[in-house]
């Protein structure tokens, strides 16, 4: 994943111009919470449910003031993270892991939440996945506190399965909740007395979907009510990018290159700093919903068949899924048209003319500048002269605007360089993740 910038003085004075993404943390949490759906559903509908109760649970803790919604719901919505970095299309159930699989899929959760957000070394309650509660410790230590919370709400959801729904009080000594803070579960009983908490995490059928949780809802509620600072709020949009390793890293440098292209672009086109900042926004979102195509297909080594090319398509329409009524329109817009042409040959809409605006094509301009520059599954990087002779060809044919594409002829290199910077507004430390991971992994020798 980690990739060798050139180095570069990162000083406003230079660039004279940083940009800003556009989205609240609430609106990121959504959107990353419908991407792990998308991912795998299995794993992304038992993250919603978990972080929906985990939540309801702590929002009822008053005696710990360490304790806050925010930190819960990210630890029990992330707490998977390394089922989906091993299985991300697969579904293995936790009873068929070995406890070598098991410590490895929490390792590596540990490292990821602790470098990638804003939880830091609040991360190391998922190293207390197999710990009995240890009141002492936990004085000295909230992130025990915050396990005994996940955990219990991840034995309850257990409980709840096996049950039908159907519980009793006599039902709680029988699944492991007894080694947890005890506190937690009389919470839960409390809180379900009329059982409204475990009917919101039934499934019912919709029309969107074949299966819907009623608390993905009320989830999404309780993401938009949460305050982050603004370095935590950018700290997410960035993980956001990041989601996407779990399908593709060639997905990742995509993303990230398009936005920094996108910036660039926009600035020799005389784009205001507001359009910028949306355009960077946009450049990010526009391939999320590639987290819903099969890796077999996304980094396919060849010519895809056309019945697979119309799936590869379908990541534009995945994307407006995972948008859909949490971002403002015009960013919106630019994110989903990103494959429109100016002559009406683009997809899925084929628009035209002026239903395409100058910040809707700059991104699309700069999705095609990323990928024939960057390197695919499919092809190496072409050379600044074919790169220009394509764009060249798709102006004569009236795909694209002629004066933004003189850019691409003009500032060729200047553009390389402008991307790099920008690039590194959005990278985060997966390297180090890796790193964490192993030194994690092999600290109890006992377990290799």
């Amino acid at each position: 994943m980690d990739e060798i910038l050139p180095a570069s003085d990162n000083s406003k004075s230079q660039w004279d111009f940083i940009p800003e993404q556009q989205l609240s943390a609430g609106q990121i949490l959504c959107i990353i919470s419908r991407m792990l759906v998308q991912c795998n559903e299995v794993y992304g509908l038992r993250s919603i449910k978990l972080a929906y109760l985990a939540s309801e649970i702590a929002a009822h803790v008053n005696w710990d003031k360490r304790i806050t919604l925010s930190n819960t719901v990210l630890l029990a919505l992330l707490k998977s993270v390394g089922d989906y970095h091993f299985d991300s299309e697969k579904v293995i159930p936790r009873e068929d892991l070995t406890a070598y699989q098991i410590k490895e899929r929490y390792s590596y959760a540990y490292a990821y939440l602790k470098n990638l957000t804003p939880l830091g070394n609040d991360a190391h309650a998922l190293l207390f996945y197999d710990s009995i509660y240890n009141q002492e410790v936990a004085k000295k230590m909230v992130s025990m506190e915050y396990a005994s919370i996940v955990f219990t709400a991840e034995h309850i959801l257990y409980l709840l399965e096996q049950t039908n729904f159907a519980y009793t009080d006599m039902d709680f000594d029988k699944f492991g909740l007894s080694k947890f803070n005890p506190r937690y579960v009389e919470i839960f009983k409390t809180i379900d007395a009329n059982r409204e908490v475990s009917r919101n995490l039934r499934l019912i059928e919709g029309s969107d979907r074949k299966i819907i949780l009623p608390c993905e809802r009320e989830l999404e509620k309780l993401f938009l009510s949460l305050k982050f600072s603004k370095p935590d709020s950018d700290m997410l949009f960035k993980l956001m990018i990041m989601i996407l390793d779990f399908k593709s890293t060639v997905t990742v440098w995509h993303t990230i290159h398009t936005a920094g292209y996108a910036v660039s672009l926009g600035k020799y086109a005389g784009c205001s700093e507001n359009e910028l900042n949306e355009i960077f926004t946009a450049g990010v979102l526009h391939d999320l919903g590639k987290m819903a195509i099969p890796q077999n297909i996304l980094e396919y080594p060849g010519k895809l068949r056309n019945w697979e090319y119309g799936v590869m398509k379908s990541h534009v329409q995945k994307t407006e899924e995972l948008i859909k009524d949490l971002v403002p329109r015009r960013i919106a817009n630019m994110a989903i048209h990103h494959h429109e042409k100016l002559n009406g040959t683009g997809y899925p809409r084929n628009l035209s003319g002026l239903e395409l605006t100058k910040e809707d094509q700059i991104v699309e301009i700069s999705d095609i500048l990323s990928a024939l520059v960057d390197r695919r599954s499919y092809k190496e990087e072409f050379d600044s002269q074919r790169i220009i002779e394509i764009f060249k060809e798709m102006t004569r044919k009236g795909e694209l605007d002629e004066n933004l594409s003189l850019y691409i002829y003009d500032c060729f290199d200047r553009l390389q360089e402008r991307r790099d910077f920008y690039s590194r507004l959005l990278v985060l430390p997966l390297g180090t993740v890796e790193v964490e991971f192993q030194e994690e992994m092999y600290l109890d020798p006992g377990m290799n």
